[in-house]
């Protein structure tokens, strides 16, 4: 490993300045932009219940999550202990490597977080961050490591005081980390599946019946348990009190003021100054046995409201006691008078969740960013005091591992970025759309494919859950299954995609298990744990039908896939960033930005054709009318207007072909994959339309299905022609002959006529003149039969080769089969209108 960094370990002489404050203004730019694109991915930990249970409207729950966010931002106590000393020890990095590392960080996290916000899955920011750390550091330490000839075990050693090094590297924060994910992960589904189903048995389906008595100890238990989140999660951010050591606070001191000789008194109390001007108060706590030094305690954030959470910790058995009474008070009265007692649970966990969010998580958007303004900080304090004689790269950061806190008025101006980003990016609902789809109740269009290890599992668990069913009693099992029998789904596009009394659970389960493993001091991801508990309560509350588990659960193992990849590729990403940084310094870093920029323009554009796709979805779908005469109407005419979409494409393709422009097919290709967006959108929603429609407009319903399937034939053989004609020009084989050119030519032009003439009499509503079209259609086939035979006379004689041949044969055959399938949606409609079956084989 020492070769490696030896490699690249070269001088490179650069001016400095220039690179520290382009540096400094990047990171502040990254920093408010990295609360955008993370509260994107973050923002469906408190909000998925919510919305997927339709709990309030869109906005309101916007509205209850702002005020979540706000006054957990505020009230937060701004310890950034991870970007500035949880993953690497900066007593042992220069000022100049720090912000490499810092810049190397942003960087990172802004492109991985808004590639997954663009894909829409959710992830860890808090994981993103801690791989990204660790990947800078590492290379950033290597070359430190290398250039002071120290030995390679520096980069790996913790806590080796017998060498008087702590180590450059935090291993054991990340360690801890990758179990906290395990631990997550596991957890997390196996309770919130456990919760559901005793839930589900107590509720069923029918909650609404089981409100007044079930309902009302149901949610006063959840918010018990959202209470003692808030103590653990959210109020416990708003204040913190770090130790220090005497020689901390010694070594803090020097290297704000080097050259200074003053004495520092360490009494029962001392005070001095950060970087700021302020007053910084430290008060003895105990001196250690094995050293003699002295530890001290430093406060920040309202110690009125310590005082408070003291107070409840002392008593937490009585606080728990008053808060379920109250809340059991409440919730019988709120019930009497019509309330549903589910619905305040769920707003009471986005608000809790969403204010432990901006308290805890907001480290992981602008910890970094704030870090580096405190490097600089520290740097420019000790220069002045230095007179200016001192360097980027020579200045350690002892100072940067001291408790400092983030200015209130910071924290604030993050907190309304955080809102900003909740209620103006477009990515929050594509995000959230993947959770939803996931532990919907009913089938939906599934966003992920089965895979081997899916359908294993869902194979063994219908195994098994046919075992388990052959040792019941049938009686139980009755009961059990009544329990779980849902409600008849609504058939507006509107109906939620899961019902309250899961929304409860997961915000209960999520709010629980965070609280639980915060109180332990086990670093449970929020994103994990909310996401793992609703994937657990969706399992349980039978959600994943056979008709959809493999697709759930494949969805379910990309996710989880997709966290382990947040890991590697923070953590590779952020190395190769900080190797370039390290050797570029500032022609590195405009590089990178500018590489960053043009990502994040790409995913905008790729994002925005993502949602202009789904709305024409949408819009496809509500088209769908089995109202007998709109049907027979709308029917037609977007028959009419797609197969001259099809002779458009048609002929670009085989023009293109004879021209060799490969432009040409591409836009015939365009055409294609337009016209088999719209019909696949038919054929997805066709279910939804046919479940809601009544038993009279069967024969409509008929009609779709026919028409589509028969649209789905043209399709395909306009597919295979387009693919013969871009195959031919691409590898750039030999053009055809004049005389096939010429008898193309021909077809072309005969099928644009006879396609014109459907779309005339479908748009007419002239179904039964289809008469007319037969000598049209007996041209066209005299035509191919004729092409048919010359080819094959030219491959006799030697004078066509096989790569000609397949395509000829190809385009002819194909085009005979479109002739053939266009002339039946008259006869479709003509039947339909008469009576008549609609595959003319059976009388009314």
């Amino acid at each position: 490993m020492k070769i490696i960094f030896t490699i690249f370990a070269g001088s490179n002489e650069t001016i400095m300045e220039p690179f520290i404050y382009i540096g400094l203004a990047i990171l502040l730019v990254l920093g408010i932009f990295d609360i955008f694109v993370g509260v994107g991915n973050d923002a469906v930990n408190f909000m998925n219940s919510a919305i997927g249970s339709k709990a309030a409207k869109f906005k309101t729950i916007l509205w209850i999550a702002t005020v979540g966010l706000i006054f957990g931002a505020v009230s937060s106590a701004g310890m950034m202990e991870i970007a500035r000393m949880g993953i690497f020890n900066p007593q042992y990095f220069s000022f100049e490597n720090v912000m490499v590392i810092f810049l190397a960080v942003m960087l990172t996290d802004i492109v991985l977080l808004d590639a997954f916000n663009t894909i829409g899955f959710p992830t860890s920011t808090t994981v993103s961050v801690v791989f990204e750390l660790l990947g800078a550091s590492i290379v950033v330490a290597g070359f430190t490591i290398v250039q002071n000839d120290l030995p390679m075990n520096y980069l790996f050693n913790i806590d080796d005081v017998s060498q008087k090094v702590i180590g450059y590297l935090n291993w054991s924060k990340t360690k801890t980390i990758i179990s906290g994910i395990l631990i997550s992960v596991f957890l997390a589904f196996t309770v919130g599946g456990i919760v559901m189903w005793f839930s589900r048995i107590l509720f069923s389906f029918q909650y609404h019946k089981k409100l007044k008595i079930t309902g009302v100890i149901w949610a006063s238990v959840a918010m018990l348990s959202m209470g003692y989140f808030l103590i653990y999660k959210g109020l416990k951010s708003t204040y913190s009190t770090e130790k220090v050591t005497q020689s901390e606070i010694i070594d803090y001191y020097n290297s704000v003021n080097p050259g200074k000789k003053e004495v520092l008194n360490f009494d029962d109390n001392i005070i001095i100054k950060n970087v700021k001007g302020e007053e910084m108060s430290f008060t003895y706590k105990e001196t250690l046995p094995e050293t003699n030094e002295k530890v001290y305690t430093v406060f920040f954030g309202s110690p009125e409201i310590k005082k408070i959470i003291e107070t409840i910790q002392d008593n937490m058995i009585i606080f728990l006691s008053a808060l379920f009474l109250a809340s059991l008070l409440f919730f019988v009265i709120y019930e009497r008078r019509g309330g549903n007692p589910l619905k305040i649970v769920v707003f009471a966990g986005i608000f809790s969740l969403a204010m432990a969010f901006a308290g805890n998580d907001l480290v992981n958007f602008i910890g970094v960013p704030f870090a580096g303004f405190q490097a600089y900080d520290l740097y420019n304090a000790a220069n002045l005091s230095a007179g200016g004689n001192l360097s980027p790269e020579s200045y350690m950061m002892v100072g940067l591992k001291f408790p400092l806190q983030t200015p209130h008025l910071y924290l604030l101006l993050a907190g309304f970025f955080m809102v900003l980003a909740l209620w103006f990016s477009k990515k929050i609902k594509t995000v959230s759309d993947t959770e939803v789809k996931l532990a919907s109740q009913d089938e939906t269009a599934e966003k992920f494919r089965s895979n081997i290890l899916s359908r294993s599992i869902v194979e063994f668990s219908v195994k098994l859950s046919g075992t388990f069913s052959k040792i019941l009693p049938t009686p139980l099992k009755e009961k059990i299954n009544k329990q779980f029998t849902p409600l008849v789904a609504a058939d507006d596009a509107d109906a939620p995609a899961f019902d309250l009394v899961r929304a409860s659970v997961n915000m209960a389960v999520a709010s629980m298990l965070i609280a639980l493993g915060t109180s332990l001091k086990l670093p449970l991801s929020t994103t994990y744990v909310t996401f793992m508990v609703a994937m657990g309560s969706s399992l349980a509350d039978r959600a994943w039908g056979r008709e959809s588990a493999s697709y759930r659960i494949a969805g379910v193992f990309s996710v989880i896939g997709g966290w382990f990849f947040t890991a590697f590729s923070a953590f590779f990403t952020s190395a190769i960033l900080a190797l370039v940084l390290i050797n570029f310094k500032l022609f590195g870093l405009i590089f990178i930005a500018a590489m960053v920029c043009l990502f994040i323009l790409y995913t905008h554009i790729i994002h925005k054709r993502e949602r202009l796709k789904k709305l024409q979805s949408e819009e496809v779908t509500n088209s769908i009318d089995l109202t007998t005469d709109k049907a027979l109407s709308k029917t037609a005419n977007q028959l009419a207007s797609s197969l001259r979409n099809i002779g458009d494409a048609y002929s670009i393709s085989i023009d293109g072909l004879l021209t060799e422009n490969k432009d040409k097919i591409k836009n015939g290709h365009q055409i294609y994959m337009n016209l088999k967006s719209y019909y696949s959108d038919i054929k997805n929603n066709l279910f939804k339309a046919v479940k809601k429609s009544k038993l009279t407009e069967k024969q409509t319903a008929q009609l779709y299905i026919l028409s589509n399937d028969m649209m789905q034939d043209i399709l395909q053989s306009l597919e295979l022609i387009i693919m013969a004609c871009d195959n031919h020009v691409k590898n750039s084989h030999k053009p055809l002959s004049e005389l096939q050119a010429e008898s193309l030519r021909k077809i072309e032009h005969d099928l644009l006529l006879y396609l014109h003439n459907i779309a005339e009499y479908l748009e007419g509503h002239e179904f039964g003149t289809i008469n007319d079209l037969k000598n049209v259609k007996r041209s066209l086939f005299d035509n191919i039969e004729l092409s048919l035979s010359r080819q094959v006379e030219g491959v006799n004689q030697k004078a066509y080769g096989f790569k000609n041949t397949d395509l000829v044969m190809c385009l002819l055959l194909e085009t005979k089969d479109l002739i053939a399938i266009s002339v039946r949606f008259s006869k479709l409609l003509h039947r339909l209108i008469k009576g008549e079956s609609p595959l003319g084989n059976r009388d009314k």
